[in-house]
């Protein structure tokens, strides 16, 4: 199977220097071809090849690559959400980052530390990579932030699903 990801033209000088992650892709029998911004991805697998587009995609939305190669992890995730989608202004989708990052990035922080999940705000795009039991979480409380609701309440609510998972068997 073959497939495609057209990356950030920094990001992709960057990733060809990544030897560990480009060596880690190799094992799972997938070969990546650069041929400026485009990269091709080829494998056997149509899982292998969809996981590998995932930690390339992560990379070029500003994961470093310890964080992307997760992905390769079956356990492992990624939700890109556009800010697109919940403004229609520069000014206003600034506003809507400030909102997740916080004072000195501490939104960001506490986000992801009582998640389980790594946040990575870049460009027009919010990028969330964890487990699959907490992505949903992770999502969820972005997205409620990105709607306007008080901090306070997000970080309950994402108490609340902790707490649900963990009753329903998920640690």
């Amino acid at each position: 199977m073959e497939d495609e990801i057209l990356m950030n033209g920094k990001k992709a000088k960057e990733i060809v220097r990544q030897k560990k992650l480009l060596e880690k892709i190799k094992q799972h029998g997938v070969t990546l071809e650069f041929e400026e911004n485009m990269v091709y991805i080829n494998g056997s697998s149509a899982l292998e090849v969809l996981s590998v587009k995932n930690v390339v995609n992560a990379f070029n939305r500003g994961f470093d690559s310890a964080i992307s190669s997760l992905l390769l992890d079956d356990d492992y995730d990624l939700v890109v959400i556009s800010l697109r989608d919940f403004s229609n202004s520069e000014k206003r989708a600034m506003q809507l980052k400030g909102r997740v990052i916080g004072t000195r990035g501490m939104i960001k922080q506490r986000l992801m530390k009582e998640t389980g999940c790594y946040i990575n705000v870049y460009g027009k795009t919010i990028s969330i990579i964890g487990q699959i039991q907490n992505l949903s979480i992770a999502q969820s409380a972005i997205e409620m932030i990105l709607n306007g609701a008080k901090h306070d309440n997000v970080f309950s609510m994402i108490n609340k699903r902790k707490v649900e998972v963990y009753l329903n068997g998920n640690r």
